[in-house]
């Protein structure tokens, strides 16, 4: 293995990077004759030979996903592998093999040259000839291997073969969470190098001298014909030469060259300066045999005082786990795609990427370098299947692959192969040992090995998935690591002497569905613990996959929409983003509590906080605004303070009369970027915003002239203006709230379900609160009558379980109001999920308007990013459309909600204190849990009646896990098993 570059007959082809610029580079891309075989023994022996007939195969493009393009299927694995566990052995019954073929034509300038054919990536394993010879083999499908085939092709007409094995004995190393999918994942390149040439090179950029000057240490290591050469390194700031040394080689053919670079630019994520570093190597007489070059950055990686520090500052990990993925080509990511990726991560605050977990394709980590993003580079190792065996065990060694002499070369060898790749970037800050696999002797040794190869990077590595009631950690690594620590297990690490290491979780806040509960309290946490210094969420995009349904719509399928053998259920929507990447409403949480500038009250006044580790806030633009019952009254603009990179400042906001004193008053501070300011983000982007309250909400108008209630033989009404109540004397519910003679809403229903999350049902909700549904399902009418002016609804559900009253009175406006409680009658129910009451509107009332949180779903611990304000939409727009259809759509602390027709014509519902209200273009069972498979986005169309649901409450949506009790919400975000008392009128739509 040897460093990301690529070799050039130019000098100014080296410093572009750009293969296309260079008569050397030959691309293999693109159609290759492919035929995929049952298994082993079924795979069509001699097809390596160029005189076999392929000309009846099918082709397929390279790079390519084999199950993408109709060769077999897709199979996703939660935990544990697609096939019996029984390592080193794979059951060949289910082990496809894809025999692939293309010629191609070598120039005749490439004779006399080293030639030399990079496999980017393919896997589990495969064999490769050339015009019939056999080069080599290789295994560790994310890594490419370099074969020397200078003595197997020739000018002319040349044919290449990968015989290509779906799993290998190296598949119990990667046993990784994610679609069991394979293929030449990465591109194939043929490169005529010179007898003489680069072999490798190794650029150590750090800063001396107080962090104020650079040091360049470099070393080349040069192959081929021993003749006599000279190196010569021009270091480049643009296009300005910074440096330019000379030297030749040592004995082992080694040139190094170490350089002092005062006042170096500093690489941070923050300002990540790059410089570019020509590689030129010479022949006797000074001419240009090959040249090379990198992009590098100086910074310095260190443990300090117990903190990771870069450059001298603590930094703070705002971070993302990411699996490559794309929803139709699975493994391979378009340019477009990736750059999409790194625009929306950065427009999040993102600034930390954990590359789970596996060495990525080589584009991203020149992307990282450039627009700055720290980066977790993690070793294809993943034996997950053991794992859980040693798990089962008590933990027991002897079945860690860790454990055992056989697999040690097999560890390090992806871990020194890793590290030798991605060496020259400085975007990379941790080495990572690998992903769910315990512990082990292999583990240790190749962290020695890596501590040795490396010094200027740190090494991360957990082993374990969840590390219970204890804190595991490794001594022989950098950093605490662990995954999914709750916040008070984080708390007691960093309030304990003996742990030393710093803490950042390889992986937290699971947002698989509709998730990312109590983020905000994570990072309140997190900001008030030295020791504590981040992570990075799981995951960045959901891993779905686009198929089509029975009416050929498009839908996210999951691994029991396929044949998904020695697959298993586990949900894969688990990411910030969807796999086309539209924002799932996670997203923005994450963005807004990841803000790297805060604001806060002081007083009578208020502050801004800058959170960044490295700049002031010269490249921030600061405004205002000013909420009158959700309308902008005001708005302004404010000086940026100086404020140096972990610093406050006062602001000098005066703030204008108010131009209703019973108006809600909220004011928005904001902070934007500048031109330039972040790579990637446009010029106005909100980088940090926070909202006051000025004072509280506007109350609920009494009810002025109450008419009384008429008795209509099967219902009880209340009838003024222009409209009309009636409660249905059998049901004790709404038959109808009218105006104008035009039904607006029925039902009112007492509601205490909802259909269960992706973490409901992975922490068992869907058993252990079954009652709620059954008690939303099956009420009893116990009481209908009339107090005064008001009708008076008693439900009682559960046989003496749980009670509710709903008080209906009409002013002589037609306004309606209910006045509501709930009361459980036992004490040893468990929380509800909602309490409320659902209604039904026709399908006419399309419009929705609100006022508060928006404009996006929230939910109680997930609510951070909820601005205040009027949003409006089409109704069928409220519910995202989450991989399997579950909850959604509920917005927080709403005053009000009106519900209308294309042409204004509809109703307002007002609370008397802020409420949970969801409003949906389709009834609420749509969203039922079905077995895996039977249910799908596609389902969820707007028909029949929709829904509005009014909570007094409704548990968060938790996620601290996904999988155990950890992943429930919150204590404080349940909803109590106590009375609970609210009020809300409906009116004609304003």
């Amino acid at each position: 293995m040897h460093a990301t570059f690529a070799g050039f007959e130019s000098r100014a082809g080296a410093i572009t990077g750009d293969r296309r610029r260079s008569r050397y580079h030959l691309s293999l891309d693109g159609d290759w004759r492919i035929r995929l075989s049952p298994s082993p023994e079924a795979r069509p022996q001699g097809f390596e030979q160029p005189d076999f007939d392929v000309s009846l195969w099918r082709t397929m493009k390279v790079p390519g996903i084999l199950q993408a393009e109709g060769f077999g299927a897709p199979v996703f694995v939660g935990s544990g592998y697609p096939f019996p566990r029984n390592q080193p052995w794979i059951d060949h019954k289910r082990n496809e093999v894809a025999s692939y073929r293309r010629d191609f034509t070598m120039p005749a300038h490439f004779a006399g040259r080293r030639l030399l054919l990079n496999v980017g990536a393919a896997g589990a394993a495969y064999y490769i000839w050339v015009n019939g010879r056999r080069v080599g083999y290789s295994e560790d499908s994310k890594l490419p291997a370099e074969f020397d085939v200078t003595a197997y092709a020739r000018t002319g007409r040349n044919t290449v073969a990968i015989e290509l094995y779906r799993y290998a004995d190296g598949s119990y190393l990667e046993d990784q969470d994610f679609w069991r999918v394979n293929g030449i994942e990465r591109s194939v390149t043929l490169y005529a190098a010179p007898a003489t040439r680069i072999r490798d090179f190794s650029v150590e950029a750090g800063l001396d001298n107080g962090y104020r000057d650079g040091r360049l240490d470099l070393t080349v290591a040069v192959a081929g014909a021993a003749d006599a050469v000279r190196l010569r390194a021009t270091l480049l700031d643009g296009k300005n030469a910074v440096l330019v040394r000379e030297a030749t080689p040592d004995s082992a053919r080694n040139v190094r060259i170490g350089a002092d670079v005062p006042r170096a630019r500093q690489w941070s994520a923050e300002s990540p300066a790059l410089y570019t570093l020509l590689i030129e190597l010479l022949d006797a007489r000074g001419r240009l045999i090959e040249a090379a070059s990198s992009r590098i950055g100086f910074r310095t990686v260190e443990i300090a005082e117990g903190e990771v520090r870069v450059n001298g500052r603590r930094i703070m990990i705002r971070g993302v786990n990411r699996h490559e993925h794309d929803p139709r080509t699975v493994r391979i990511v378009s340019d477009a795609t990736l750059r999409r990726d790194l625009e929306l991560m950065k427009t999040a605050n993102v600034n930390a990427l954990r590359l789970s977990h596996y060495p990525n394709d080589e584009r991203i980590y020149a992307l990282a370098d450039e627009i700055g993003l720290y980066v977790m580079d993690e070793a294809n190792i993943e034996s997950h299947g053991y794992l859980s065996l040693s798990q089962q065990n008590g933990n027991a060694p002897e079945h860690l692959l860790g454990y055992k002499p056989e697999w040690a070369a097999a560890h390090l060898d992806r871990v020194q192969r890793m590290v030798e790749r991605d060496k020259n970037h400085p975007s990379i800050l941790f080495w990572s040992l690998g992903n769910e696999t315990g512990v082990g002797p292999a583990f240790e040794a190749a962290a020695k090995w890596v501590k040795t190869r490396d010094r200027t990077r740190l090494v991360s590595f957990l082993g374990w998935s969840m590390s219970g009631w204890r804190h595991p950690v490794n001594a022989y690594v950098d950093i605490f690591a662990p995954m999914y620590d709750d916040i008070e297990k984080m708390v007691d690490y960093a309030e304990r002497g003996e742990f030393t290491q710093p803490l950042i979780l390889c992986e937290y806040a699971h947002a698989m569905g509709n998730s990312l509960g109590n983020f905000q309290d994570y990072w309140d946490t997190i900001r008030a613990h030295r020791k504590l210094q981040g992570g990075f969420v799981w995951d960045w995009v959901d891993q779905t996959l686009i198929r089509k349904d029975a009416r050929g719509r498009d839908y996210w399928a999951q691994g029991p929409d396929f044949a998904n053998v020695g697959g298993d259920d586990s949900p894969v929507g688990d990411g910030v983003i969807q796999s086309d990447r539209t924002p799932n409403p996670a997203y923005f949480e994450m963005a807004k509590v990841y803000a790297p500038i805060a604001f806060e009250r002081t007083g009578e006044g208020f502050a801004i906080l800058n959170r960044h580790d490295h700049i002031n806030l010269s490249r921030f633009a600061l405004d205002w605004a000013v909420l009158e019952d959700g309308k902008e009254s005001a708005r302004g603009t404010l000086v940026t303070p100086q404020v140096a990179a972990g610093g406050r400042a006062p602001l000098a906001l005066a703030l204008p009369e108010t131009k209703d004193p019973a108006a809600e008053r909220i004011v928005i501070l904001r902070a934007r970027a500048r031109g330039g300011a972040i790579p990637l983000v446009e010029a106005g982007h909100v980088v940090g915003w926070e909202q006051f309250a000025l004072t509280g909400p506007r109350a609920l108008p009494a009810l002025f002239n109450a008419v009384g209630p008429v008795d209509q033989g099967e219902v009880l009404r209340l009838s003024a203006a222009d409209a009309v109540l009636e409660v249905d004397k059998k049901t004790g519910l709404v038959r109808r709230y009218a105006r104008g003679g035009t039904t607006l809403v029925t039902g009112g229903a007492p509601d205490f379900w909802r259909a269960p999350t992706d973490n409901d049902i992975g922490t068992g909700i869907p058993t252990t609160h079954a009652m709620w549904k059954h008690f939303s399902e099956n009420r009893r009418l116990d009481a209908l009558r009339v107090e005064g002016d008001a009708i008076v609804v008693t439900h009682g559900m559960g046989v003496g379980s749980v009670q509710m009253e709903t008080r209906w009175t009409m002013g002589g406006d037609g306004t309606a109001r209910a006045d509501v409680a709930f009361v459980p009658l036992r004490d040893d129910l468990p929380d509800p999920l909602r309490v409320g009451l659902a209604f039904r509107t026709p399908p006419v009332l399309d419009r929705v308007r609100w006022y508060g949180r928006g404009p996006y779903e929230t939910y109680v611990d997930r609510k951070t990013s909820g601005l205040f304000g009027l949003w409006s939409g089409a109704l069928a727009d409220q519910y995202h459309d989450y991989a399997r259809p579950q909850e959604s759509g509920t917005k927080q602390d709403v005053r009000w909600i009106e519900l209308a027709d294309a042409r204004g014509r509809g109703f307002r519902l007002t609370g008397s204190q802020p409420l949970a209200m969801n409003a949906l273009a389709f009834p609420y069972a749509d969203l039922a849990q079905k077995p895996p498979g039977k249910a799908h986005s596609s389902d969820i169309r707007p028909h029949d009646e929709g829904t509005l649901l009014v909570d007094a409450a409704q548990a968060g949506v938790g996620g601290d896990t996904g999988w155990s009790l950890d992943g429930r919400p919150h204590m404080k975000y349940r909803v109590p098993l106590k009375p609970i008392r609210w009020s809300f009128t409906l009116g004609a739509a304003q």
